[in-house]
């Protein structure tokens, strides 16, 4: 101990404290100098808001065109699975196989510490697979399948503008007045269809010509004539049909004969026109977006190259470009007239498009290149190619067997709208090409905003001026704010922190000492954090907001033990010295167990360890700061600042106040202890009471402007049923916007404009804007809506509303409303896993899950991953029938895969751009099913062709679309959302009973496994219990260090219990859940609590020596810690109250925790610890004590 009798004179040690007080020239040399390296240290931090978990997930995509799911699953993903497995870092391998397509996600074991470098492994071993089925591949590896985007920027079309709506008008008004000059009475229709100025009308004349012949067939219409112009096709006809009925008649002709999927993207939507003089009002209801998806696509690549040439970007992808084909549609009649075959179609166009140099010509010592001419320029030139003689002898070119369409991928894979409030205050819906733009590790948030926005800027006169660019997701200002914010809340920590001291001391000079130590230990904290690579987000700064009340504990124990020294009349020079340092060793282990208490935090592993990393070394470093500028700066300023009393300790008369009434208190617990006692064990079991009540909760979701809705429909749906889906759920959320806008007006009386955007992605996921979202790979059946709200407060209360519109209202799909997590990623917050190897099996076990889950009434939206199964067709081929037919399965196949969906057989290079050549049937012959038969099928190596039902029967077959995988076993996961107010914890409570008979009942081979957030939060709560072990196992060896006894550690523990009833408390009060913030909240505390309890036994040991009784020394050690103690806990209770309200859902349970944790401590610290030592002392005879004076002690009054 400090006090022991064969220890040193305190007036002849040299230490720091009396360094930095007798040297003062270089004391304000080393102040200002660390004032300049915290300066530097927080302008040089790195900021971002949230920390960075570095990613360990990639991605194997294996297209096998026309192949089954489960062909897919047995003969591409098992086998790429193998092969992954033989990684020994790999740790998850999960597996999506569905019709045409495998996935497969491989996570890296979180010990893995170079990721990059086991990828690599990972990708040489797939490499190497050379035994995948024939069609299946090209396999493609993804390493930045994690990457998150820190930018994401929406280049959208605006819509038609007047003029053009206008010029249009005038154009179709002419046309309609001109066929309706000659017709009869009645009452007559035009219907028009405008399309692009660039497209040869001429694309829609045959589709046109259809519908005529389609009305007039079925009396819809009659005296049909066509409309035609530069820029629309159309039909003015006679019907007695309203134009509600004749527009449904068209459109169901387009999707039942059509393939209303197919057509043109850039065609506008059919006008019905009545009168000629509505022509223009009628054009602009229907009016499409300016721009085509090719100047999209341009435009959007102009701003991706620009972007690439920003130091602070590291990529920029892509997402929603409409790939542009060339398509060779042919019709079977005129293909078999000129007796043509898909294979002299494909060997004539490699003959005509080449790009092989021409060799090298030698000419008077001078080197020539020759460059054979031949390579297409443009679907002209394809056109031009020979094919072969008539019989006449006329040459037979390409254009006359097919017909040469530019258009897009058709149906296209992938789609992407955007969706805002126009000038006039209407929803309008623009299609768009979203850009992800992910920053270099390492570089400042902030600059690449601003180096962003300059390049935009620079792009201003090369882009059309009214060219939509919005920024759909801002890291750079959501970091911006998030920083701002927790910067504001240390400011008003600091503020509480001084007023605190303020009113605790009651004297200016005492609080203005504490409050100066406050910026010096956070600058050399921000020193610390700079040097050890420590970025500036939201756990750090809340860390410091956590460190405050603690690293205001020893200059306030300091400047209270100077103040004391100078009432003992001590000098200034020397009571700035000799206070420090006769508490040096109390504060040193109360320090000692503060860090021991957050320091095992770094035993956490995986992401969640990655994510509060910040958090125990942020604290270490400001409790080190702490302790150094309480030995050092404190002494100096305290020498300035503090002046003793006017009244002498020894002149002080009775105790008043607070302290007599502490006296009295302390003083009578004593004598009735035993009583004190067992009231402490009654609120001990009161608080386990208080603990059934709070809720579980692993973590909370983020308070963030931004959240998403996910829309499935089922698995054989295309992607327009998924775009019809999707429109609808935008209607409702802009519906209810608009609601919520009317409910919520802003400070002048009007409506709010609640919603800001919607970012929609047609047939997959978009980009990765949040690090807690897994991007789901595309497929048709898939939509992805990204809601960006004006206020971040009203998200958790509108996504509640709209989810219940979108679960009524949108039948037929299973859509959620999901908010932002934060922490380590849950996803579905309730699932359960059942692995095997029978996909019957398999499905009636879910649908046993499905069952339990749909039977809790806190549950909702239930539903099993793969889905239910879908139809498809069979073709059962004849083996003699095809050989006699000279035809192969083979050829079957490509000409099947030809006519229905188009076969790749060469290229168009348009600039810089390759353009697929595809040969496909014509639109109309491959709509229906019922045709199918007809399909004639050619042999590639002969002349031979026959009808596809003389060789094979057609019959359609259900079978399972998708299936999933997990570590090499199918495994169906089954899910579902708690229902609005309650919590995954509280469904899966309910459940768990009938979860565990259905464990015990499965089959042998079969296993059931708990997923969501209990899987996570197993896992993040055995961790910490493990650190709290590790904790408590410090500090008690600590205590026994600085005791050299095992028994007065445990007095030291006495308090702790009270100060987890006094958490619970916290969060039951605040009506907050229990999860892994607040389980760091309550381990937390324990460093806390204990540092009080050491200074105060540091007192009673003090008196004790000086040979005081033990009810006075008790007391007295009491009176003395009063003071500091309520001063540094209000200063924490009060500092993390602005953390709590500003921080958000992610830190609340932490400060509760702590809030009502030390509360109630510090009372049983003041009050209890002096009872127990008294019954280890008189009544168990454990501790000793002697009453007699210490030899060479003075005898002082305290």
């Amino acid at each position: 101990m400090s006090h022991h009798p064969n220890q040193a004179s305190p007036e002849r040690q040299r230490n720091s404290s009396r360094f930095f007080t007798e040297n003062r020239h270089v004391a304000w040399v080393a102040l200002v100098f660390t004032l300049l390296w915290g300066l530097y240290g927080y302008l040089g931090m790195p900021k971002s808001k949230d920390p960075h978990v570095p990613e360990r997930v990639a991605a194997v995509v294996t297209p096998w065109p026309g192949a089954s799911a489960e062909k897919v699953e047995l003969l591409v993903a098992r086998r790429l699975e193998e092969k992954i497995a033989e990684n020994s870092k790999v740790r998850k391998i999960d597996s999506l196989c569905r019709g045409g397509v495998s996935v497969i996600q491989i996570e890296l074991d979180e010990a893995a510490r170079d990721p990059g470098k086991e990828f690599d492994d990972i990708k040489l071993k797939l490499d190497a697979v050379r035994d995948l089925p024939q069609g299946a591949g090209p396999m493609e590896f993804m390493k930045d399948f994690g990457d998150t985007a820190a930018l994401m920027l929406t280049v959208a079309s605006p819509p038609a503008g007047e003029v053009d709506v206008a010029i249009r008008a005038r154009e179709v008004r002419q046309a309609i007045e001109t066929a309706r000059a000659g017709a009869g009475p009645g009452p007559r229709l035009s219907g028009v269809v405008c399309l692009p100025r660039e497209l040869n009308p001429g694309y829609l004349e045959r589709q046109v010509d259809l519908v005529a012949r389609h009305l007039a067939d079925t009396g819809a219409a009659r005296d049909i004539r066509p409309l035609a112009g530069p820029a629309f096709w159309g039909l003015d006809l006679a019907t007695s049909l309203s134009p509600e009925e004749l527009l449904a008649r068209v459109d169901a002709f387009l999707r039942e004969r059509l393939r209303v999927s197919e057509l043109h993207p850039d065609v506008w939507d059919i006008a019905l026109i009545g009168d000629p003089a509505q022509t223009e009002e009628r054009l602009r209801l229907v009016a499409g977006d300016k721009y085509t998806y090719r100047q999209l696509d341009d435009y959007s690549d102009l701003i991706k190259r620009s972007l690439q040439g920003v130091p602070q970007v590291a990529k920029v992808s892509r997402s929603g470009v409409l790939a542009e084909r060339v398509y060779l549609e042919y019709s079977q009649e005129r293909l078999a007239a000129y007796g043509a075959q898909f294979s002299q179609i494909d060997q004539a166009l490699n003959a005509r498009n080449i790009t092989l140099p021409g060799g090298m010509l030698e000419v008077a010592g001078r080197g020539l290149a020759v460059d054979p001419s031949g390579e297409f320029k443009s679907e002209a030139d394809i056109g031009e190619v020979p094919m072969a003689a008539s019989p006449s002898g006329a040459p037979v070119y390409l254009r006359d067997v097919v017909e040469i369409v530019r258009g897009y991928e058709g149906p296209p894979s992938f789609l992407n709208f955007f969706g805002q409030r126009d000038s006039s205050g209407q929803w309008r819906r623009h299609r768009a090409v979203t850009l992800a733009v992910s920053m270099r590790p390492g570089e400042q948030i902030s600059t690449l905003g601003r180096e962003v926005d300059r390049c935009l800027e620079g792009l201003k006169d090369r882009l059309p001026h009214d060219l939509i660019i919005a920024r759909t997701s801002d890291q750079p200002l959501q970091v911006k704010e998030s920083v701002d914010l927790f910067m504001n809340s240390l400011y008003e920590a600091i503020v509480l922190v001084v007023l605190v001291a303020l009113v605790g001391f009651w004297e200016w000079r005492s609080a203005l000492l504490m409050a100066l130590s406050i910026p010096v230990t956070l600058a050399m904290t921000f020193g610390m954090m700079h040097l050890l690579g420590i970025d500036l987000q939201q756990v750090s700064i809340a860390s410091l907001i956590i460190a405050l009340g603690l690293l205001v504990d020893d200059p306030v124990v300091a400047g209270d033990a100077i103040k004391r020294e100078l009432d003992q009349g001590q000098p200034r020079l020397t009571a700035a010295w000799l206070g420090p340092t006769k508490l040096a060793t109390a504060i040193l282990y109360a320090t000692i167990t503060n860090i021991v208490a957050y320091l095992p935090l770094l035993i956490l592993s995986g992401d969640l360890g990655r994510f509060i990393y910040s958090l125990p070394v942020v604290l270490t470093c400001s409790l080190v700061a702490s302790r150094v500028v309480s030995m050092t700066f404190v002494p100096l300023l305290a020498y300035y600042l503090l002046r003793p009393s006017r009244q002498r300790p020894d002149q002080a008369g009775p105790r008043r106040g607070f302290p007599a009434l502490y006296a009295r208190v302390v003083c009578w617990s004593l004598r009735h202890r035993w009583a004190v006692v067992g009231i402490a064990l009654v609120s001990l079991g009161g608080g386990w009471f208080i603990m059934q009540g709070v809720k579980s909760q692993f973590f909370p979701n983020d308070l963030s402007y931004l959240s998403y809705v996910e829309v499935w429909l089922p698995e054989d749906a295309t992607l327009a049923a998924t775009h019809e889906a999707a429109q609808e759920a935008e209607r409702i959320i802009a519906d209810e916007a608009q609601a919520w806008g009317r409910e919520h007006s802003g400070p002048d009386g009007r409506p709010s404009r609640a919603l800001a955007s919607l970012t929609t992605f047609l047939g997959g996921g978009g980009p990765r804007f949040w690090f807690s979202i897994s991007s789901e790979q595309q497929q048709p059946n898939y939509a992805q809506i990204v809601v960006q709200l004006d206020d971040k407060h009203h998200t958790e209360a509108f996504l509640a509303r709209i989810q219940r519109r979108l679960s009524a209202e949108v039948p037929g799909a299973l859509i959620d409303a999901r908010r932002l997590e934060t922490g380590t990623p849950v996803g579905l917050p309730v699932a359960v896993r059942i692995s095997g190897e029978d996909m019957g099996q398999l499905r009636s076990l879910a649908a046993q899950a499905k069952e339990i889950f749909w039977r809790q009434p806190l549950a909702e939206r239930v539903r099993d991953d793969w889905g239910e199964e879908a139809f498809k067709v069979k073709l059962a081929i004849d083996p003699e029938k095809a050989n006699l037919a000279g035809v192969t399965n083979l050829d079957v196949a490509l000409s099947s895969a030809a006519a229905l969906s188009g076969l790749p057989i060469d290229n168009l290079r348009d600039g810089d751009k390759l353009i697929p050549i595809v040969v496909r049937l014509r639109q109309e012959e491959r709509a229906q099913l019922s045709g199918l038969g007809d399909l004639l099928v050619h042999a590639q190596a002969g002349p031979q062709k026959v009808r596809l039902n003389q060789i094979a029967s057609i019959h359609q077959q259900a079978e399972t679309e998708k299936i999933k995988r997990r570590n090499q076993f199918r495994t169906i996961t089954v899910s579902c959302f708690p229902v609005e107010g309650a919590l995954p914890s509280q469904v899966l409570e309910a459940a768990m009973p009938a979860l565990e008979r259905l464990r015990t009942s499965l089959p042998p081979g079969y296993r059931l496994e708990l997923g969501g957030e209990k899987e996570e939060q197993d896992k993040g709560f055995g961790e910490m219990a493990v650190v709290m072990l590790v904790s408590v196992a410090g500090i008690f060896l600590a205590l026994v260090a600085q005791f050299k006894n095992a028994v007065k550690p445990l007095l030291v523990f006495a308090a702790i219990p009270f100060g987890l009833v006094g958490a619970w408390a916290g969060l039951a009060v605040m009506d907050q859940p229990f999860g892994f913030m607040a389980f760091l909240g309550v381990a937390s505390l324990i460093g806390v609590i204990v540092s009080h309890i050491i200074v105060l036994f540091d007192f009673i040991e003090e008196r004790r020596e000086e040979g005081a009784p033990l009810e006075q020394a008790l007391t007295e050690a009491g009176i003395v810690r009063l003071r500091p103690v309520m001063v540094t806990v209000g200063a924490t209770v009060l500092g993390l109250f602005p953390l709590a309200i500003n921080g958000g859902p992610l830190w609340e349970p932490l400060c509760y925790t702590q809030i009502g944790g030390l509360t109630l401590a510090t009372l049983v610290t003041l009050i209890l610890v002096p009872v127990l030592y008294t019954i280890f002392v008189r009544d168990l005879k454990i501790i000793a004590w002697d009453s007699a004076p210490q030899p060479g002690l003075p005898d002082r009054n305290p």
